[in-house]
Protein backbone atom coordinates (compact mmCIF):
# COMPACT_ATOMS: atom_id res chain seq x y z
CA UNK A 1 0.00 0.00 0.00
CA UNK A 2 1.41 3.34 -0.67
CA UNK A 3 1.48 6.23 1.60
CA UNK A 4 0.04 9.20 1.41
CA UNK A 5 2.38 12.04 0.54
CA UNK A 6 2.66 14.88 2.87
CA UNK A 7 3.07 17.94 0.44
CA UNK A 8 3.62 20.56 3.23
CA UNK A 9 6.38 18.47 4.87
CA UNK A 10 9.14 19.13 2.48
CA UNK A 11 7.62 20.49 -0.79
CA UNK A 12 11.35 21.63 -2.63
CA UNK A 13 14.39 19.11 -2.54
CA UNK A 14 17.20 20.92 -4.55
CA UNK A 15 19.47 17.70 -5.00
CA UNK A 16 23.47 16.56 -4.23
CA UNK A 17 24.48 17.50 -7.80
CA UNK A 18 22.68 20.58 -8.69
CA UNK A 19 23.68 24.22 -8.76
CA UNK A 20 20.84 26.72 -8.57
CA UNK A 21 22.13 30.05 -10.02
CA UNK A 22 19.03 32.58 -9.10
CA UNK A 23 16.86 33.44 -5.92
CA UNK A 24 14.41 30.95 -4.88
CA UNK A 25 10.85 31.36 -3.37
CA UNK A 26 8.73 28.54 -1.94
CA UNK A 27 5.24 28.95 0.24
CA UNK A 28 6.29 25.29 1.88
CA UNK A 29 9.54 23.87 2.77
CA UNK A 30 13.17 23.46 1.06
CA UNK A 31 15.93 20.83 1.61
CA UNK A 32 19.36 21.98 0.20
CA UNK A 33 21.32 19.04 -0.36
CA UNK A 34 23.29 21.19 -3.32
CA UNK A 35 24.09 24.69 -3.86
CA UNK A 36 22.23 27.43 -4.55
CA UNK A 37 23.97 31.01 -5.44
CA UNK A 38 20.90 33.16 -4.64
CA UNK A 39 18.47 34.08 -2.05
CA UNK A 40 15.98 31.91 -0.62
CA UNK A 41 12.49 33.05 0.96
CA UNK A 42 10.58 30.43 2.24
CA UNK A 43 7.36 29.80 4.44
CA UNK A 44 7.92 27.04 5.59
CA UNK A 45 11.53 25.70 7.08
CA UNK A 46 14.48 25.53 5.20
CA UNK A 47 17.13 22.55 6.15
CA UNK A 48 20.91 22.71 4.55
CA UNK A 49 22.28 19.40 4.46
CA UNK A 50 26.35 18.81 5.73
CA UNK A 51 27.42 19.45 2.11
CA UNK A 52 25.16 21.83 1.17
CA UNK A 53 26.43 25.23 0.32
CA UNK A 54 23.72 28.28 -0.03
CA UNK A 55 25.87 31.74 -1.27
CA UNK A 56 23.00 34.63 0.00
CA UNK A 57 20.61 35.35 2.10
CA UNK A 58 17.66 33.14 3.79
CA UNK A 59 14.26 33.73 5.14
CA UNK A 60 12.32 30.84 6.81
CA UNK A 61 9.77 30.05 9.35
CA UNK A 62 13.03 27.45 10.76
CA UNK A 63 15.96 26.89 9.87
CA UNK A 64 18.29 23.89 10.44
CA UNK A 65 21.93 24.28 9.07
CA UNK A 66 24.42 21.02 8.92
CA UNK A 67 26.22 23.02 5.80
CA UNK A 68 27.20 26.50 5.29
CA UNK A 69 25.46 29.34 4.11
CA UNK A 70 27.14 33.00 3.27
CA UNK A 71 24.86 35.26 3.72
CA UNK A 72 22.20 36.86 6.06
CA UNK A 73 19.25 34.68 7.96
CA UNK A 74 16.14 35.75 8.70
CA UNK A 75 14.23 33.34 10.64
CA UNK A 76 10.53 33.64 12.76
CA UNK A 77 11.12 30.92 15.03
CA UNK A 78 14.21 28.31 15.36
CA UNK A 79 17.33 28.60 14.10
CA UNK A 80 19.58 25.28 14.58
CA UNK A 81 23.36 25.12 13.79
CA UNK A 82 24.68 21.35 13.72
CA UNK A 83 28.19 20.77 14.69
CA UNK A 84 29.28 20.66 11.01
CA UNK A 85 27.68 24.50 10.29
CA UNK A 86 29.14 27.28 8.73
CA UNK A 87 27.37 30.68 9.25
CA UNK A 88 29.11 33.82 7.89
CA UNK A 89 26.89 36.53 8.22
CA UNK A 90 23.79 38.09 10.58
CA UNK A 91 21.29 36.78 11.54
CA UNK A 92 17.53 37.64 13.26
CA UNK A 93 15.98 34.71 14.90
CA UNK A 94 13.39 34.17 17.68
CA UNK A 95 15.16 31.36 19.34
CA UNK A 96 18.53 30.04 18.22
CA UNK A 97 20.03 26.36 19.28
CA UNK A 98 23.89 25.77 18.42
CA UNK A 99 25.66 22.47 18.83
CA UNK A 100 29.86 22.27 19.91
CA UNK A 101 32.09 22.95 16.83
CA UNK A 102 29.40 25.13 14.69
CA UNK A 103 31.14 28.51 13.36
CA UNK A 104 29.43 31.55 13.51
CA UNK A 105 30.56 34.61 11.73
CA UNK A 106 28.37 37.44 12.30
CA UNK A 107 26.14 39.40 14.63
CA UNK A 108 23.03 38.53 16.00
CA UNK A 109 19.30 40.27 16.69
CA UNK A 110 16.83 38.09 18.66
CA UNK A 111 13.15 39.24 17.92
CA UNK A 112 9.85 38.89 19.65
CA UNK A 113 7.60 36.33 18.03
CA UNK A 114 5.81 37.21 15.20
CA UNK A 115 2.55 38.95 15.86
CA UNK A 116 -0.58 37.76 14.50
CA UNK A 117 -1.74 39.72 11.34
CA UNK A 118 -5.74 41.24 11.36
CA UNK A 119 -6.53 38.34 9.42
CA UNK A 120 -5.24 35.79 11.73
CA UNK A 121 -6.30 37.59 14.58
CA UNK A 122 -9.97 37.45 13.11
CA UNK A 123 -9.77 33.31 12.38
CA UNK A 124 -8.22 32.82 15.87
CA UNK A 125 -11.21 34.79 16.94
CA UNK A 126 -13.53 32.92 15.11
CA UNK A 127 -11.98 29.24 15.92
CA UNK A 128 -12.29 30.08 20.14
CA UNK A 129 -16.09 31.61 18.79
CA UNK A 130 -17.47 27.83 20.52
CA UNK A 131 -15.37 27.99 23.27
CA UNK A 132 -16.91 30.45 25.28
CA UNK A 133 -19.11 29.67 28.21
CA UNK A 134 -22.85 29.68 28.06
CA UNK A 135 -24.02 32.78 29.83
CA UNK A 136 -27.06 30.31 31.15
CA UNK A 137 -28.29 30.18 34.78
CA UNK A 138 -29.47 27.00 36.16
CA UNK A 139 -32.01 26.88 38.90
CA UNK A 140 -31.46 24.19 41.64
CA UNK A 141 -34.12 22.46 43.49
CA UNK A 142 -34.11 22.59 47.17
CA UNK A 143 -34.81 18.91 48.24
Amino acid sequence: MLKKRNSALMDTIIGENTTIKGDLESDSSIKVTGRVDGNIKASGDVIVLINATITGNVWAENLIVAGTINGDVHVKNNLHLESTARLIGDMEVHSFVTDEGAVFEGNCKMIEKPVLDETNIKKKKADFRYSKPKNTVVDEEEG
